[in-house]
C-alpha cells in the first residue's frame, strides 16, 4: 500500500473510534457519515447524511455559497434571494453610499427587481463537488526528497488534477490541504458574477453596538443584508446584464419562525477560515506573547486617529466606516485571544499534552527515530523565526497602512508589468485612473497625515534599525528627526497627494510630470520598503517559514499515530464544513451566568441618541411600541440574537444555522469575546458562536421596514 492511501485510510479509521464532543470540531460534510453522523443524529438531527451533501441529488449545500471570497451565504428562496451578514455586504452597502443616498444609517430595501443594485466584483461560489485526492497528490512523494522537490511535485500534480476536472464555463477548482499537507482534497465551483443588493437594515440596527459590542455577548446586532444572484437566461452564470434573470438555485431552505430553546440542537454549514488547533506551545507563544500583542498596539494608534477624525465629520464617517470596521475587528480579536488562552492556561495545557506525548513517542523505537527530535526542532525554528516575522508583520501594519503609500505601491505594480520605470503607456493610464477615482472617493488627506506620522513613528521604535528602510533614515536624516516635517513635506509635493494632480501628471507626460513621478516621496517610501524586504527580510523568512510548515506537517503526522487517545478534525481552511451543538449559555467569570438569547427590551435598553452605535431608529421603536410582532413573537418580545456550542471561525460569519429538520433558524456573525481563542484552543465551556435569530430578521424586513415583498419569497414554517 503506498504511503498516501495508507495516511488517509489511517485517518478515517482513527476518526471513526475517537469519542467527540459534541461541540467540538468543524468537520468535512462529505465525511459525515463515517465521523459524526450518528452523534448528530443522537443529539436531534433528523436529517439524513444525504440531506446535507450529496452529488446525486439536491441538499443543503447546494443552497450554501462562498460569498465574496470570505464570508459564507444561503439561498432562501426560488428566485435566488440570499441571506448573508450586514458586515459581510458593508462594503457594497458603504459603495452605494453617499451623503444623498446614505444607505449605511438610513438601510436599503428595494422595492422591485429594477431597484436592486449591482455590485461589480462581487461574486458567489456554489460548491459542486469535494473529493479526496490525496493519493494522486502524494504518489510521487519519497522520503529521500527536500521540501522543494516535495512542494514542486505536489503542485505539478495539483495543476494536472486541476485540468484534468475543470468544465467548461465559469467554474473555479482548487486542491487543498488538511491535516497540515498530510490529505489533500479537490473542490469545485460554480461561480456567479452578477450579485445585486435587494436590502440591507440601517447600521445602527446591521451593526447595532458598533466597535464597543463586537465579540460581545450579549448581543443585540441585527447582522443581516439580503442580495439576489441573477443569471443568465439558462440559468448559468453570466456577467452583470440587465437582460439577466433571478437564478433558480437547485436547493432554497425553508426559514423557521419557531422558538429555539435553551439545548435545542444546531447545525452550523459554512466556510471557516482557518485554525490552528494542533500548534506547539513554543508557536503559541509566539503568538500569545509576540505577534498578536504588536499588532494590537499597531492597530490601537490608527483606530484612535480614524475614530477622532469620524466623529467630528459626518463625510469622513461614511469614507471610512468599512475600512475602521476591517481594522478593529481583528484588533478586538487578538486581544480576546490572548485573554482566552491565558484564562484557560493554554500554554500549561499544550506542555501536559508535549510531556505525554514525549514519553509515547520513547515506547516506540520507530517513534523515537522519526519524531525524537521533533519538538526541540521546532523550537529552534521559532526562535529564529520570530524576530524576522515580527519585521514581517509590522511593515504591512504600519507602512502599507498609510494610504498613499499603499497607492503609490498600485502604481508601481502597473509600471512593473508594463515594463516601465515611472510613466504609465497610455494603454494603462484609463485603467489606473479607474481605480484612483475609486480611492479617491474614501481617502482623506488629512486622516492619512496623521497615519504616516504615527505608524512611521511605531515602525521607527518598535522595529530593530537594521530592518529601517534607507528612504526613513535619510528623510528623517533630513528633517532632523521630525515625521511632522517629514509628513508635511511629503503630502504638499506627492503627485499622488489628489486625483486631480495624479490625472495632470499622467495625462500630460511632460518633463516635468516625469521628474515628479520618478521623485514622488510615497512612491520612494514604497520602493525603499520593498528593497529591504527584498534583501534583508524575504528570502531568510521563506526559509525558515518552508521549514515551519514542514515541522509542522510532521508534527500532525506525528500527533495522528502516536496520540490515538486525541480527537483530531482537520483544521479549517475556508473550505464547506459542518459544525454542530446546542443552544446554551455560558458563564465568563465568578457569579456571572448569562443567558443563551436576547430580546427587542435590551435593544431599548441600550438606546442612547447622543451615541451613533446605540441611536435605535425611530421606526424600530415604533414598531416595539405598537408590540405587533405577529408570528416572530416569542412571549410578549421578539427574539434578536442567541448563542451556542459550535465550533466556527472567521469565515463563517454569515454561515446559515440550521435546526435538526435543516430548516434555517438564523445567521451566524460572530463569537464571543472569551471564546475567541477557538482558532488555537477550544474551550466548550467558554466558546460560543454568536447567531442573528432569522425571527429578528423577518420582524426587521417585514414588519419595521415594511419590505414584505422580500419576506413572500421566502418559505416561511
Amino acid at each position: 500500500m503506498n504511503i498516501a492511501k495508507q495516511t488517509s485510510i489511517f485517518i478515517f479509521s482513527l476518526l471513526a473510534l475517537i469519542p467527540v464532543r459534541a461541540d467540538e470540531g468543524m468537520w468535512i460534510p462529505l465525511l459525515l457519515e463515517q465521523t459524526r453522523y450518528q452523534q448528530m443524529k443522537n443529539m436531534g438531527m433528523a436529517l439524513s447524511s444525504e440531506d446535507i451533501y450529496s452529488i446525486n441529488q439536491s441538499s443543503l449545500k447546494d443552497a450554501i455559497v462562498l460569498f465574496g471570497g470570505g464570508c459564507t451565504g444561503v439561498v432562501v428562496s426560488p428566485q435566488g434571494l440570499l441571506l448573508t451578514n450586514h458586515h459581510c455586504g458593508y462594503g457594497q452597502i458603504q459603495a452605494h453610499s453617499s451623503l444623498e443616498h446614505d444607505y449605511l444609517t438610513d438601510g436599503f430595501w428595494a422595492s422591485s427587481f429594477d431597484e436592486e443594485l449591482p455590485n461589480p466584483g462581487l461574486s458567489v461560489a456554489f460548491l459542486e463537488r469535494m473529493e479526496d485526492v490525496t493519493t494522486q497528490v502524494l504518489q510521487n512523494i519519497t522520503p529521500s526528497m527536500n521540501e522543494q522537490e516535495r512542494g514542486d511535485s505536489i503542485r505539478r500534480v495539483i495543476s494536472r488534477i486541476c485540468k484534468a476536472n475543470k468544465p467548461e464555463g465559469s467554474y473555479h477548482i482548487e486542491v487543498k490541504p488538511l491535516y497540515k499537507g498530510n490529505q489533500y482534497f479537490m473542490y469545485l465551483y460554480e461561480v456567479y458574477h452578477d450579485v445585486r443588493l435587494v436590502g440591507a437594515p440601517p447600521s445602527a440596527i446591521g451593526k447595532f453596538g458598533g466597535d464597543t459590542d463586537n465579540w460581545v455577548w450579549p448581543r443585540h446586532t441585527g447582522d443581516f443584508s439580503i442580495f439576489r444572484i441573477y443569471a443568465g437566461k439558462d440559468n448559468k452564470p453570466a456577467e452583470y446584464s440587465s437582460d439577466n434573470v433571478p437564478y433558480q438555485p437547485r436547493r432554497h431552505v425553508p426559514v423557521s419562525v419557531s422558538s429555539v430553546r435553551r439545548g435545542d440542537f444546531t447545525i452550523v454549514y459554512g466556510y471557516p477560515a482557518a485554525t490552528d488547533e494542533y500548534i506547539s506551545s513554543y508557536e503559541m507563544d509566539y503568538l500569545i506573547h509576540q505577534n498578536y500583542p504588536l499588532r494590537v498596539a499597531m492597530r490601537t494608534k490608527r483606530l484612535e486617529i480614524m475614530d477622532g477624525y469620524m466623529q467630528a465629520d459626518p463625510a469622513v464617517r461614511i469614507q471610512y466606516a468599512a475600512k475602521y470596521a476591517s481594522v478593529s475587528n481583528a484588533w478586538k480579536k487578538w486581544q480576546g485571544v490572548i485573554h482566552g488562552v491565558k484564562r484557560a492556561d493554554g500554554l500549561a495545557q499544550k506542555h501536559t499534552y508535549e510531556d505525554r506525548f514525549t514519553q509515547q513517542i520513547q515506547s516506540n523505537s520507530k517513534w523515537v527515530q522519526d519524531y525524537g527530535q521533533l519538538l526541540s526542532q521546532i523550537r529552534r525554528n521559532i526562535e529564529m523565526f520570530a524576530p524576522l516575522n515580527q519585521a514581517w508583520i509590522c511593515y504591512p501594519e504600519a507602512i502599507t497602512t498609510i494610504e498613499l503609500v499603499n497607492f503609490a505601491g498600485f502604481y508601481d505594480a502597473l509600471l512593473i508589468n508594463s515594463n516601465e520605470n515611472v510613466m504609465l503607456p497610455d494603454s494603462l493610464v484609463a485603467v489606473f485612473l479607474y481605480g484612483a477615482e475609486k480611492f479617491y472617493k474614501d481617502y482623506s488627506p488629512q486622516v492619512d497625515r496623521n497615519l504616516f506620522i504615527a505608524m512611521m513613528k511605531a515602525y521607527y521604535d518598535e522595529i530593530p534599525s537594521g530592518y529601517h528602510f534607507d528612504e526613513m533614515t535619510m528623510q528623517l536624516k533630513k528633517h532632523k528627526g521630525s515625521f511632522e516635517q517629514w509628513a508635511d513635506e511629503a503630502y504638499k509635493k506627492s503627485v499622488f497627494r489628489s486625483y486631480e494632480t495624479i490625472k495632470a501628471a499622467l495625462t500630460h507626460p511632460t518633463k516635468k510630470n516625469t521628474k515628479l513621478l520618478a521623485n514622488d516621496p510615497f512612491l520612494l517610501i514604497y520602493r525603499s520598503g520593498h528593497k529591504m524586504l527584498d534583501t534583508k527580510i524575504r528570502m531568510p523568512h521563506a526559509r525558515l517559514l518552508q521549514q515551519r510548515d514542514s515541522l509542522s506537517r510532521i508534527y500532525m503526522a506525528a500527533q495522528l499515530q502516536v496520540n490515538s487517545g486525541r480527537m483530531f478534525y482537520p483544521d479549517a481552511n475556508h473550505t464547506l464544513r459542518v459544525a454542530f451543538g446546542r443552544m446554551e449559555g455560558y458563564s465568563p467569570s465568578d457569579a456571572v451566568e448569562y443567558l443563551p438569547y436576547t430580546t427587542l427590551e435590551g435593544i431599548m435598553e441600550k438606546d442612547n441618541p447622543e451615541i451613533y452605535d446605540y441611536k435605535v431608529p425611530q421606526a424600530l421603536k415604533v414598531a416595539y411600541e405598537n408590540k405587533d410582532f405577529g408570528r416572530y413573537a416569542s412571549g410578549n418580545t421578539v427574539p434578536v440574537c442567541f448563542i451556542a456550542s459550535n465550533h466556527t471561525s472567521g469565515g463563517n460569519s454569515g454561515s446559515p444555522v440550521f435546526n435538526g429538520k435543516g430548516e434555517l433558524i438564523g445567521l451566524n456573525f460572530d463569537r464571543n469575546w472569551e471564546g475567541t481563542m477557538s482558532d488555537l484552543l477550544y474551550d466548550p465551556d467558554q466558546c460560543r458562536n454568536i447567531v442573528v435569530d432569522i425571527r429578528y430578521v423577518l420582524f426587521v424586513t417585514g414588519k419595521v421596514y415594511g419590505a414584505t415583498r422580500i419576506v413572500d419569497e421566502m418559505t416561511v414554517q
